[in-house]
């Protein structure tokens, strides 16, 4: 494939993503003005910016009729968003999206919250922190934004689909503090305070890793961290890596392979009992990729999520990265 516009200003571009067109080896792409707190293409379709974090999918609609909750909410204080889930159910969408923050914010900046819980993400910021900075990377499922204030780079975007995340990330990212919820037992919460590191050159959307609304072939770095058991389609994942993915460039995935039936269909699943063999394979081999990649490193990291202060879930992540042949 062939992009037309200068890697150098990629950053800035989002395209639409609902009249890309692929013409032989050349996809041919709408690139996204914006006017307001919108997002415009020539085509006529419209997303909207809210709170400075884009949201630019190709069923924007839908999207933001099931995920409404977490589009509209704001930082409320801990207490009073505690109140709002205290009398259940524990399934209802603010219910999810506290308990969602709470984990990924304790994972994320755990360390630097007061109470402090240590550095869940430590294994694989060891490993992104002593690679050699690259000029353009992108984050597909970045979440609250530890990877990109850690990543060496001088430029990077980072994507994620739930707004609520993505939104949180804006702020810490810009050096904020971070006042949020977090759960010690059932629907009980406490208050945790973090605070961010300001990086300049990071850019935040709110979209389908599936299927981002970002340039391709341009990205020196391109990173998945247990993403490919968390998507409906491993496969398109790993294509849409590869695609964003610059000739020479690398790609870094990790995934604990914990596939969930609530996710993807059985038939989805990767490599059997070896997964691991299989993800190898499909880089190695440029399997229904652009192209074969050579494996610089493999290893298994640990990654820990905290539920609530009586509960925890350890993975061995399986992590590749790679580098980009031809």
């Amino acid at each position: 494939m062939e992009t037309a516009v200068d890697p150098d200003i990629a950053l800035d571009l989002l395209v639409c993503p609902g009249c890309r067109t692929l013409s032989g080896d050349r996809l041919d792409v709408s690139t996204l003005d914006r006017s307001g707190d919108v997002l415009a293409c020539e085509c006529g379709r419209r997303y909207p910016v809210i709170d400075e974090v884009p949201i630019v999918m190709n069923d924007a609609g839908g999207y933001l009729r099931n995920e409404i909750a977490t589009v509209v909410e704001r930082d409320l204080a801990p207490e009073a968003a505690a109140l709002l889930v205290a009398d259940g159910p524990d399934d209802a969408p603010y219910a999810r999206a506290l308990e969602h923050l709470s984990i990924y914010l304790d994972a994320h900046w755990g360390d630097r919250a007061a109470p402090s819980l240590g550095f869940a993400l430590a294994p694989v910021i060891d490993k992104l922190a002593a690679l050699p900075r690259v000029g353009l990377a992108v984050e597909l499922g970045c979440s609250v934004g530890r990877v990109l204030a850690e990543l060496p780079a001088e430029r990077a975007v980072g994507v994620d689909l739930h707004f609520g995340a993505v939104r949180r990330a804006r702020r810490l990212l810009a050096g904020e503090s971070l006042a949020y919820a977090r759960r010690e037992i059932g629907r009980h919460y406490t208050t945790a305070t973090t605070t961010g590191t300001r990086v300049g050159d990071r850019k935040l959307v709110c979209c389908d890793a599936l299927d981002p609304p970002l340039l391709p072939d341009v990205y020196d770095r391109v990173i998945a961290l247990n993403m490919i058991d968390s998507v409906a389609h491993p496969r398109q994942l790993l294509s849409v890596i590869d695609g964003l993915c610059k000739l020479g460039g690398e790609v870094i995935v990790s995934s604990p392979y914990a596939w969930q039936s609530s996710v993807m269909r059985d038939d989805e699943r990767l490599g059997g009992a070896d997964p691991a063999a299989t993800v190898r394979a499909i880089f190695a081999d440029g399997q229904n990729l652009r192209a074969r990649y050579r494996i610089v490193e493999e290893a298994e990291i640990s990654w820990t999520l905290r539920r609530d202060a009586r509960s925890a879930v350890t993975y061995k992540s399986h992590y590749i990265r790679a580098r980009k042949g031809t």
